[in-house]
């Protein structure tokens, strides 16, 4: 099982922060400290102590008579700071994203064992988009998603149509899993309310590792 906390860029951290903001000014050097609060999820009086210490670590030149009219230039040791911290994310991406396939391996499985070639995906948000991923990276087949929420459905998630419900059952698939952790059980009695069949609900246990057992 990984922690979280283990990571510098998921908790989210200084790190985490500190790239994104060289990162906005990288590709915007007008950009107000309004915007760089609002797009990195902090306040601007934050804001504004990240800048002066970029400042002093010569990250950034900062030039302009007045708040409304500064302007934020990235150095050369700001691109290479930017770099680093870049490719520190990416690292630590692709350690999460490969302990997450292992701990899925028995849904992979099971999936195999059954030989489900057409795959629905019952809840279009984080986890959906997450699972979707990882089955794609095995090669197994999603037909799309389902959701209850009239305002995704006719929308795509990364390039798969999110169905109604009433939808899926015309469509041609094998099994649908339950796309949520937290709320499995309510999304599979409403895929059971919409008469949709093999119905699957992701478990997890205390060392991290997923599977999915049937429901109805």
């Amino acid at each position: 099982m990984f922690n979280f906390e283990d990571y510098n860029f998921f908790n989210p951290s200084p790190n985490f922060r500190e790239m994104l903001i060289l990162q906005l000014i990288s590709n915007n050097s007008e950009i107000s400290q309004e915007t760089l609060a609002k797009k990195v999820g902090i306040v601007p009086s934050m804001i504004n102590r990240y800048l002066k210490d970029f400042e002093e670590k010569s990250f950034i030149i900062k030039t302009g008579e007045t708040r409304r009219k500064m302007n934020y230039e990235i150095t050369g040791t700001g691109e290479k700071r930017l770099q680093f911290l870049m490719v520190s994310y990416i690292n630590e991406v692709s350690n999460i994203y490969s302990q997450t396939k292992k701990s899925f391996e028995k849904v992979f499985n099971l999936i195999e064992h059954n030989n489900f070639k057409n795959i629905i995906l019952y809840g279009a948000g984080v986890v959906g988009g997450i699972v979707l991923k990882l089955l794609m990276s095995e090669n197994l087949n999603v037909v799309g998603f389902t959701d209850d929420s009239p305002s995704k459905t006719g929308e795509k998630l990364h390039g798969f149509t999110i169905f109604e419900p009433e939808e899926v059952s015309k469509l041609n698939y094998d099994a649908v899993i339950a796309a949520s952790f937290k709320h499995s059980s309510e999304i599979a009695e409403k895929a059971r309310e919409h008469n949709l069949k093999n119905i699957y609900v992701f478990k997890i246990d205390e060392t991290g590792t997923v599977s999915i057992s049937k429901e109805w």
